[in-house]
């Protein structure tokens, strides 16, 4: 049995992997942006207007963030893909997926449908505002700590099959030749 946790920033490609990952292992698979997503257009917002009203009221970060904890206190066998994941289930194996930035931002844009430039100044938003929360919150300082993780893949070059193939062998190396999966 195992908890998987992976983490990246827009347009690394975790939820690709993730998604992947928990197929292939028949894992539930979560997704905290999706989550986040959800959460907006429920409250007739965009994405990036909840953000802006996250910096004024905690609410519905602690909230999605207790339901994380919750869920990997109570739960095996998943992929959860969440920037603070590793943080609320600390039992997990943690995965970082990295990017370089133009490789992120094309990424992003192609996915939402936006230019490049507002690709870039989204993006940029969305990545600043969380830091002074996370360490408000939680006294997290540096949430993206390469220590923290258990392994580290490059997505910049490297397509979601090598990328889930990384973290398999990773997996199976931590947890004695594969018997937890």
């Amino acid at each position: 049995m195992a908890k998987i946790t992976i983490f990246g920033l827009a347009g690394t490609g975790k939820s690709t992997a993730g998604k992947l990952l928990a197929k292939e292992l028949g894992y539930q698979f979560l997704s905290s942006g999706n989550m986040f997503r959800d959460k907006a257009q429920k409250l007739g917002l965009t994405l990036y207007e909840l953000e802006e009203l996250c910096k004024t009221n905690s609410r519905y970060d602690k909230e999605l963030d207790a339901e994380l904890e919750v869920f990997g206190k109570q739960n095996d066998n998943f992929v959860l893909e969440s920037r603070l994941a590793w943080h609320f289930i600390p039992d997990s194996f943690k995965v970082k997926i990295i990017c370089d930035l133009d490789t992120r931002i094309t990424r992003v844009a192609n996915r939402d449908g936006m230019t490049i430039d507002e690709s870039r100044n989204k993006t940029a938003f969305r990545e600043h505002a969380v830091i002074g929360r996370y360490e408000e919150y939680y006294g997290i300082k540096n949430y993206g700590d390469d220590a923290i993780f258990d392994v580290i893949v490059d997505s910049t070059h490297t397509g979601p099959l090598e990328i889930i193939q990384q973290i398999k062998n990773a997996v199976m190396l931590r947890s004695d030749a594969g018997k937890k999966l």
